[in-house]
C-alpha cells in the first residue's frame, strides 16, 4: 500500500486525464491557470533545473507569493529527485541566511523582492550556485519567465523512492532554532488520501478559498496538493492575507469550502456584521460545504456566533508541520464546540504524562500523534529528533483531554510558545529584541485573549528609568523598534509597564504567575 515511484505522477493523474486538464486549478488576480497549464510550466522548470545542474537529492530552497511559480517550483523540483524547501516570503535577512546556511541548498529561486537580498548574502555560502529572482526581473540575476521559455514543457519524473527525502518545512517548533521537518512523496500521499479525500471528502466540483499561505504545512495541502490531485479548483492571492481581500474572493468566487485560522474567521466575521450583511454572506455561501479551522484553538462563541449570522459551520482541527498536514477534525454536522475533533481514519494517537505513561480518560496529556504521514527525523538535529520523534510518532508538544466520545480538548502547550495566527511565536525571540532598547530593563512576553478569545503577545516590561515616563510614547518606540526587526505578527498587541518581574529564587522568570496576573486583571 501507498505510493509508488514519483509523486508528481501521482498528483497529476487524475487532474491531466483526457480533458481534465483545461479545466481550472489556480485563480490569480492576474489569470486563471488550468491544470495543464500548471504542469507545463513545472516541467519547464524541472527541465531548467536539470539544465544548470541540479542533481536528484540536491536541495533548492525557493521564496516566492502564492500564485502558479508556487506550486510550479514545488512540483518541478520534485520531479527531477531534487529536495522542494518552501519558506515563509515575510521574513528578515539573518532568517533567510539561516535557512541557506542549514539546508546546504545549492539554488535558490526568490521573489523579486527578497531576489537581492539573498544574492547580497551569497558570498557567506558557497554551496549555492544559483540565485535566480521569479515574478519580475532583477537586474544581475536569471529571471526565471525568461530562463524556462525555451524549456520542453515535457519532463519524464526521476523514478524516487516513494519513502525518500521529497521537500522539507521549516518548523519553528518549542525552542531554539528552527527546524527542517523531512517529508516524503508517501506523506503527501498519505496526506491527500487520508484528509483531503477521506476527511474533507475533496472533489472536482469543488472551489477551495485558502488564505492561509502555501509556505504553511495548512496552506501546502488546501492550496497545492490536494486539489491537483483531486482536481478541484483553488482560489489564491499573492499579498499578505487581509479579511476584506478575502471577503471581495469569497463574494466574486462563492467557494464551497473556505479554510482559515481562528484570528482570520473572527475579523472576517467582524467586517460581515459590519459592514456586508448576513443576507450577502448567505448568498455568497449557497455553495459553501463547510469551512475548516486550524492552527489554534476555535473558540466556542466564535464557532456559535458564525452558525447564528449565517449558518456556516466551522470545523476545528488539528496538525503539525512534523504530521504533513491535519489529523484530527470535527465531523460535519456533529462539531462539538471547543474541541478539535476526533481522530482522521488511519491515524492513532495516545496522551502521555512527561515521562512517557499513558494517562487516564479525561486527564491532560502530552500529545503523541501516529500516522503514515509523521515525519521521522529533523534535518541534522538528532537530539530533537530523538526527543519529538524516538519513540514512534510526533510528540506535538500540545496538551490535550480527551471526553468519553473521543473528542480531543486542546488545553495548550507543554512549553511557553505562543500559537499566533496559526503560527508559533517564540517568546524568547520577541524579548530578546525587546530587551534591545535602550529604555528597558526586564521583559516577558506571554499570551494574552482578544476580544475574540483569540491569542496575541503581550509584553510586561520594566524600565530602566519608570520616573516620569510617557508610556504611551514609549509603546509606540518599542512597537517600531520590534516591527524594524521581527515579523509583524510576531510584535506584541498590548504592552504593560510593571516594577518587577515575578520570578524563582534561582532569578528565572515565572511566566506562570504573569499570566495569573493577567487573567486576575480581565476578571475584574
Amino acid at each position: 500500500d501507498g505510493l509508488t515511484g514519483n509523486v508528481t505522477d501521482y498528483l497529476f493523474a487524475r487532474s491531466l486525464d483526457g480533458s481534465r486538464g483545461d479545466r481550472p486549478y489556480l485563480i490569480t488576480p492576474d489569470r486563471v491557470w488550468s491544470f495543464r497549464q500548471l504542469a507545463d510550466r513545472a516541467g519547464q522548470i524541472a527541465n531548467y533545473l536539470k539544465s544548470i545542474g541540479i542533481k536528484p537529492g540536491e536541495r533548492v530552497l525557493f521564496s516566492v507569493v502564492d500564485g502558479a511559480d508556487f506550486p510550479a517550483l514545488f512540483l518541478g523540483t520534485m520531479r527531477i529527485g531534487a529536495i522542494a524547501i518552501p519558506i515563509n516570503t515575510y521574513l528578515k535577512p539573518h532568517d533567510y541566511s539561516y535557512y541557506i546556511r542549514d539546508s546546504e541548498c545549492v539554488a535558490v529561486i526568490a521573489d523579486h523582492t527578497l531576489a537581492p537580498i539573498i544574492s547580497g548574502l551569497r558570498s557567506e555560502f558557497p554551496k549555492v550556485r544559483h540565485v535566480i529572482s521569479a515574478s519580475k526581473d532583477v537586474a544581475g540575476l536569471p529571471f526565471l519567465d525568461s530562463e524556462i521559455e525555451g524549456c520542453s514543457v515535457e519532463c519524464a519524473s526521476f523514478p524516487t523512492d516513494p519513502n525518500d527525502m521529497a521537500f522539507w518545512l521549516y518548523s519553528s517548533g518549542s525552542t531554539g532554532s528552527p527546524k527542517g521537518v523531512i517529508h516524503t512523496g508517501n506523506h503527501i500521499y498519505w496526506a491527500t488520501e487520508l484528509f483531503g479525500s477521506g476527511a474533507m471528502k475533496l472533489n472536482e466540483s469543488d472551489v477551495i478559498l485558502s488564505p492561509p499561505k502555501m509556505y504553511f504545512a495548512f496552506g501546502l495541502g488546501c492550496q497545492v496538493y490536494f486539489p491537483l490531485r483531486m482536481g478541484a479548483r483553488n482560489i489564491t492571492n499573492p499579498d499578505p492575507i487581509s479579511p476584506d481581500t478575502v471577503w471581495k474572493q469569497w463574494l466574486e468566487h462563492e467557494p464551497t469550502i473556505v479554510i482559515g485560522v481562528p484570528t482570520l474567521f473572527a475579523a472576517l466575521l467582524r467586517i460581515a456584521e459590519e459592514k456586508i450583511g448576513a443576507e450577502r454572506v448567505r448568498q455568497a455561501s449557497r455553495r459553501l460545504r463547510y469551512c475548516v479551522s486550524g492552527g489554534e484553538i476555535l473558540p466556542a462563541t466564535l464557532m456559535e456566533r458564525w452558525r447564528k449570522f449565517a449558518d456556516i459551520q466551522i470545523l476545528d482541527g488539528v496538525g503539525t508541520t512534523e504530521m504533513t498536514h491535519m489529523f484530527m477534525l470535527n465531523h460535519l454536522g456533529r462539531a462539538v464546540p471547543g474541541s478539535c475533533g476526533r481522530l482522521v481514519d488511519g491515524y492513532r494517537a495516545e496522551l502521555v504524562d512527561d515521562k512517557g505513561a499513558p494517562v487516564a480518560q479525561g486527564e491532560i496529556g502530552n500529545l503523541r500523534a501516529f500516522g503514515p504521514t509523521a515525519a521521522t527525523q529533523y534535518w541534522n538535529k538528532p537530539e530533537k529528533t530523538e526527543e519529538v520523534m524516538g519513540r514512534g510518532g510526533v510528540l506535538t508538544g500540545d496538551k490535550m483531554f480527551q471526553d468519553a466520545d473521543g473528542n480531543y480538548f486542546l488545553v495548550g502547550r507543554s512549553d511557553d510558545m505562543l500559537r499566533v495566527g496559526g503560527i508559533w511565536v517564540s517568546p524568547a525571540e520577541v524579548e530578546s529584541v525587546i530587551a534591545q532598547h535602550d529604555s528597558v530593563l526586564e521583559c516577558a512576553v506571554v499570551g494574552h485573549s482578544d476580544d475574540e478569545g483569540l491569542i496575541k503577545p503581550k509584553a510586561f516590561i520594566v524600565l530602566r528609568n519608570a520616573a516620569g515616563a510617557e508610556t504611551s510614547q514609549l509603546t509606540e518606540q518599542l512597537r517600531n523598534h520590534i516591527r524594524a526587526k521581527l515579523a509583524h505578527f510576531k510584535c506584541p498587541r498590548w504592552f504593560e509597564f510593571i516594577e518587577e518581574l515575578p520570578k524563582t529564587s534561582t532569578g528565572k522568570i515565572q511566566r506562570f504567575r504573569l499570566r495569573q496576573l493577567d487573567h486576575e486583571s480581565a476578571q475584574q
